[in-house]
């Protein structure tokens, strides 16, 4: 009897340290080689990341739609409050969802975005950095799991930033601190 008590007070521990783990980010790890893309801006233009890379460090934030999840704009006004300090800290911002371009257009203008917004349309970048959130159906089908990578000039994933949970997200001094980590 007291041995049955044992291993049930010590599966009990070993579920609450489990549960007190948080569960690792899905997608690339750090270290990773940052796969390459080229996708529409909001402002109609393709952007490459090499090109991007060229110029410097890149802080990329996938979001899950600039249209209609109100966590994302939030998160997406928060990271236009706080773009000069964010590329100040080293890296270029930019943001990608799986809407239409017509659609990033429209929440770049309404959210008044200076910082690119990408149109992952099909998720085919999204599925290369293994954010895919496959539980999404529907409307949201194909919609990334929100994390921020910082890749370096050299491409390679330098800090990866995100939460458990798709309501919360990186807090801009948590992205100026990885960046700053960098230098």
């Amino acid at each position: 009897m007291k041995s049955r008590c044992l291993a049930f007070l010590a599966l009990c521990a070993a579920s609450v340290v489990a549960a007190a783990t948080p569960a690792p980010l899905p997608g690339l790890e750090v270290g990773a080689k940052a796969p390459d893309f080229a996708l529409p801006s909001a402002a109609g233009v393709s952007i490459e990341l090499k090109q991007l890379l060229a110029k410097g460090n890149v802080a990329l934030a996938f979001v899950r739609s600039a249209d209609w999840c109100p966590f994302c704009r939030k998160q997406l006004q928060d990271l236009e409050k706080a773009r000069k300090e964010i590329e100040a800290s080293g890296v270029q911002l930019v943001a990608l969802s799986y809407d239409q371009p017509a659609t990033n257009t429209a929440a770049a203008k309404k959210l008044g975005l200076t910082f690119p917004l990408l149109s992952d349309v099909g998720s085919k970048v999204i599925d290369a950095y293994g954010i895919r959130n496959h539980e999404a159906k529907g409307r949201g089908a194909g919609i990334p799991h929100p994390v921020l990578f910082i890749v370096d000039q050299k491409g390679v994933i330098r800090a990866k930033l995100g939460r458990e949970n798709y309501r919360a997200r990186p807090e801009s001094a948590e992205i100026i601190a990885a960046a700053k980590a960098l230098r």
